[in-house]
């Protein structure tokens, strides 16, 4: 049976999309759908509480409670009703129904522009220069709306948000209820219960509602009522891969960049420092060490030296009092995509030209012109050349003789280096100026710091998970860009010509190479994020200054070659633009610039999800860079 206490007769109503009301301009009160009758009840102290009443002849009776949903704001986000869908808030039980009508288009625009046209006649008018500004800020989002309408990228419906809480106990029910409302008052959502309506609220959450609540729906753009539904949280399932964290859920998600519904395997990350991001790289390279991922990172602070020693991995600093050196002209076999082995020596004279040019622009950006380029190219080209160094393999090596003897064993030669490119320079009048600002990074300038690649090659990296190349201890104006920049492109040309090799390159703070007085650099990394399918390696890009890493056009040839996106919590500076590029609704803006440490969004491709990035307690240990967690603190 039904019961109802204090039921009060209900008119007949028609569906809210059978007769259109205006649209809602704002965010809803209380008054716009409790009835009068009711909150004259509470103002007089009476703290009755109504509800529908279920019995049974062989279950205990049951008490049920209905909800309408209201934001005090004007914003959603994403998964902001995921605890209602998940109850956790006592021992009832818990249902939630969204009401969704469409509107018509047209009324709606016509709606808008009498709004907008009447708004614009009140900012005239007034005087009051806060008051303009409030009116002014309206007028704004209206224009947006109607402009969003217009041209198709957002539909408005009318929407009614309603959860109805039961429980077989009294008391139960009503402490549930009171915790459901204060949890969502503390989220800008206001539950009112539907008292007096209590039963014919009821029928609503169910297939016999004939006569819907008409005065509880409120219009909606589709991104906001995107936002209420937990559908693509925790929606990246890959077969196979690591656990990078888990959804608002508690569902765990799974990634593998080489999935092969992925078009490519890179990786782009950009957060706010201290939010997460380089945490993230650090699960993301243990977990992938489990399943034969290889990665080598470049690291410009440090961060990963704690990872490296806790997986027993090489960790290797790039200074004048290390004893490890790298060579600029370096270069390898590689294999081709026809399964030939060749040495690609364009693609090295492209890598050392962009390393001379930055260290040139260090000193005098304006030195380096057409004919300059065209110069130091043909040196870089001959200093191979000269070396006997081409495109066959066996041209890397030489075979030793001792007397009558023939040693077969073959050696590698020695590479050209800065001070062969320094010399070779002298000798043309026209690169004399260039060849000055060359010099402090060779042995002749006198500078020990600045000549550390000026030397052969003594790093070799065989049969580890994972390896990271320090420039902390670089200088940060001249040397650290300059060294961050050597040791990726070591990477690539040492590390990266394995092709049956799944591996992970990893550059952080890559704005660093893509200022505008790097564009070699910011180039050849474009072209690095381009080619790396061929060479089967995931590049990965983690940034904090996203604007910076746009501003030039390879920055968002990298975003465009890179299927995975991961973003940590956004400076206010940067979102707009962030919204743009990623297409975001307002509520996933919102979670961006408000979210907590080691929360983001994750797009691979076609699907994304919310995520915690969790770990255990013996990973936060291998990970944290806190100095209040390494002892530094009390």
């Amino acid at each position: 049976m039904f019961k109802l206490f204090k039921k009060k007769k209900n008119k007949e109503n028609k569906p809210p999309g059978q007769d259109q009301p205006d649209i809602f301009l704002g965010a809803a009160v209380p008054k716009d759908f409790i009835s009068p009758s009711f909150i004259k009840e509470t103002e007089q102290g009476n703290n009755q509480d109504y509800c529908v009443e279920v019995g049974s002849t062989v279950e205990p009776v049951r008490y049920f409670r209905s909800f309408f949903a209201a934001f005090t704001g004007n914003t959603t986000n994403a998964g902001m009703l995921d605890s209602l869908y998940s109850g956790d808030f006592g021992e009832a039980d818990c249902d939630v129904a969204i009401h969704i009508t469409p509107v018509d288009p047209s009324r709606t625009v016509w709606q808008l522009e009498q709004k907008i046209a009447q708004l614009e006649v009140d900012h005239e008018d007034e005087s009051n220069s806060a008051k303009r500004q409030t009116i002014a800020n309206q007028i704004s989002d209206l224009k947006r709306r109607h402009s969003a309408i217009l041209q198709g990228t957002e539909k408005l419906f009318m929407t009614s948000i309603q959860t109805m809480a039961s429980a077989v106990d009294w008391d139960n029910l009503k402490r549930s209820c009171n915790m459901l409302v204060k949890k969502f008052a503390g989220k800008g959502i206001q539950l009112r219960a539907a008292d007096t309506r209590q039963l014919q609220a009821m029928f609503g959450m169910t297939p016999l509602d004939k006569v819907p609540l008409k005065d509880v729906f409120r219009d909606m753009e589709s991104s906001n009522i995107a936002d209420l539904f937990p559908f693509g949280l925790g929606g990246i399932r890959h077969k196979t891969g690591i656990v990078i964290g888990q959804d608002p859920k508690g569902n765990l998600i799974f990634y593998n960049c080489w999935e092969p519904t992925m078009g490519n395997y890179n990786i782009v990350i950009f957060g706010r420092a201290g939010f997460g991001k380089s945490f993230l790289v650090k699960m993301m390279t243990l977990r992938s060490s489990f399943i034969g991922i290889v990665t080598g990172i470049i690291d410009p602070e440090d961060e990963y030296e704690n990872l490296m020693v806790g997986m027993g991995c090489p960790y290797i600093r790039l200074s004048a009092n290390s004893d490890y050196r790298i060579n600029i002209f370096d270069v390898d076999e590689e294999e081709d995509e026809n399964g030939n082995v060749v040495v690609n020596i364009e693609s090295a004279v492209k890598a050392v030209q962009a390393v001379v040019f930055k260290m040139i622009r260090t000193y005098d950006p304006n030195v380096i012109t057409g004919q300059i380029k065209v110069l130091i190219q043909e040196i870089i080209k001959n200093l191979y050349s000269s070396m006997g160094i081409t495109e066959e393999p066996q041209s890397l090596y030489t075979n030793e003789t001792n007397g009558d003897s023939i040693n077969v064993a073959s050696i590698k030669k020695d590479m050209p280096t800065l001070s062969d490119l320094y010399d070779e320079m002298n000798k043309v009048p026209e690169l004399n100026q260039a060849a000055k600002l060359v010099k402090p990074f060779t042995r002749y300038g006198g500078i020990p710091s600045q000549a550390i690649f000026d030397c052969q090659s003594n790093v070799t990296i065989q049969n580890v998970p994972a390896f990271a190349f320090s420039a902390k201890d670089l200088d940060e104006d001249i040397m650290r860009p300059i060294g961050l920049f050597v040791a990726t492109k070591w990477i690539w040309e040492k590390f990266g010509n394995n092709r049956k090799l799944r591996k992970r390159i990893v550059v952080d703070e890559a704005q660093t190479l893509m200022d505008e007085n790097s564009k070699e650099t910011a180039k050849w990394l474009e072209n690095a994020f381009r080619r790396s399918r061929k060479r089967n390696i995931s590049m990965c890009a983690a940034t904090q200054g996203f604007e910076v890493f746009l501003r030039v056009n390879e920055g968002l040839g990298i975003l465009k070659n890179s299927s995975t996106k991961l973003l940590m919590r956004q400076e206010s500076i940067d979102i707009e633009a962030v919204r743009e590029k990623f297409n975001l609704s307002e509520g996933e803006t919102s979670f961006l610039l408000s979210t907590q440490k080691g929360w983001g969004i994750i797009r691979a491709d076609n699907d994304d999800s919310i995520f915690y990035g969790e770990v255990t307690e013996k990973e936060y240990k291998m990970f944290t860079s806190d100095p209040n967690d390494l002892g530094g603190g009390t």
